[in-house]
């Protein structure tokens, strides 16, 4: 079980973290062409722009390229405008879901179409997403697109930003967050559930060996070194997304007491369920899950708005987030035992010939079978 000293040790690391990388990524230029008709053209580029957050407003220049298709149809792909339309990470193009698409803006939309990059094509007042028949329907098949039909609802900038996201190459989501508060609140999210699920599958990994005593100390310490990194660079990575100045520590300081809880979390789970080994596989993934989970949701309401949570919510979001964890664990354990079943027991038997090789070491029974339902 890992000692006080190894939550100390996990501070250390955390002053010896390069985020180089991160903030790099963080400044990467991203051009979103955002092209269309009033006012469907406003109402896009509102929801990408304005947020609810009130801590951060946008940082750098403002990534978005905006043209309408009369623009577009002037110009063609040959002027300033193509050549910028051509250099653009992603395309949107916003039309009005309430009336036809007119001939000269349909023209407009075919070439659009010839750029064939990833774009994105927003319908709003509608609930229903077609596109322009005939040739410019075909032209788009690649197209993802989305329907508003409210676009002054609360889930309309997520929805939209979802779409974003969905299109823009992965290494340019947090440079477009932190340029677009729009889309900040849909970054997060992702991020969140996503570094959650990391941690959850490397404590399902890490777990499997720590059945053999010899390597259940290494193990365990080594487990909290990369859990807490990983939070670390969670929480980084949601302060610069909204747009918080890139100084590390800075900002790790200011949700450290969120940090030092997912800790204590980690110390007392081991204390629980090591003393039963293998049923003990379920609860250490799941709380790596709540625990990952929870110190998210905190840095992010804190970086969105400098909202620090209430002990009571936190304690919603935690019990809530133990019940998703504990759902993960048991169907990362299931993917576990039959990928083990299909591999023969190995790691049984390699447990068995290490114990043998140790001095004075005897052949132990095997283990019974891991129950269904732990």
């Amino acid at each position: 079980m890992p000692s006080w000293n190894d939550l100390g040790a996990a501070f250390s690391t955390l002053r010896e973290i390069d985020v180089t990388v991160i903030r790099e990524e963080s400044e990467r230029p991203v051009t979103i062409a955002c092209v269309g008709e009033q006012p469907a053209l406003a109402t896009v580029v509102g929801l990408l722009s304005t947020s609810d957050g009130r801590r951060y407003g946008p940082i750098g220049l403002n990534p978005l390229l905006i043209a309408t298709l009369g623009d577009v149809r002037r110009g063609g792909l040959s002027d300033e405008l193509g050549s910028a339309l051509r250099h653009a990470d992603m395309l949107l193009i916003a039309l009005d879901g309430r009336a036809p698409v007119p001939a000269a803006a349909a023209a407009a939309l075919k070439i659009l179409a010839d750029l064939a990059m990833p774009t994105v094509i927003i319908l709003t007042h509608t609930d229903t997403p077609p596109i322009p028949a005939g040739d410019t329907r075909r032209a788009f098949a690649y197209a993802h697109v989305v329907a508003l039909l409210d676009p002054e609802s609360p889930q309309a900038s997520d929805t939209l930003a979802d779409a974003v996201l969905a299109r823009l190459p992965g290494d340019l989501h947090m440079a477009a967050a932190r340029r677009l508060p729009g889309m900040r609140a849909a970054y997060a999210r992702q991020l969140i559930n996503a570094t959650s699920f990391t941690n959850a599958s490397y404590a399902l990994a890490s777990a499997l060996p720590e059945q053999i005593p010899i390597f259940s100390i290494p193990f365990a310490a080594a487990d909290i070194l990369v859990l807490t990194k990983n939070q670390a660079m969670l929480v980084y990575k949601l302060a610069l997304s909204h747009g918080a100045p890139p100084e590390f520590q800075s900002r790790i300081r200011e949700v450290l007491p969120t940090l030092g809880g997912a800790f204590a979390w980690r110390q007392i789970a081991r204390t629980l369920v090591g003393l039963v080994p293998v049923w003990g596989v379920v609860p250490k993934v799941a709380i790596a899950y709540a625990g990952t989970y929870s110190t998210g949701m905190v840095a992010w309401r804190w970086f969105a708005s400098g909202e620090l949570i209430s002990g009571a919510r936190l304690k919603e979001i935690t019990d809530e987030a133990m019940r998703v964890g504990r759902e993960r664990a048991l169907a990362l354990a299931s993917a576990a035992r039959e990928r083990g079943s299909a591999g023969g027991g190995a790691l049984s038997s390699i447990a068995a010939r290490i114990r043998r090789a140790l001095p004075g070491g005897k052949a132990s029974p095997e283990p019974p079978p891991e129950p269904e339902q732990p």
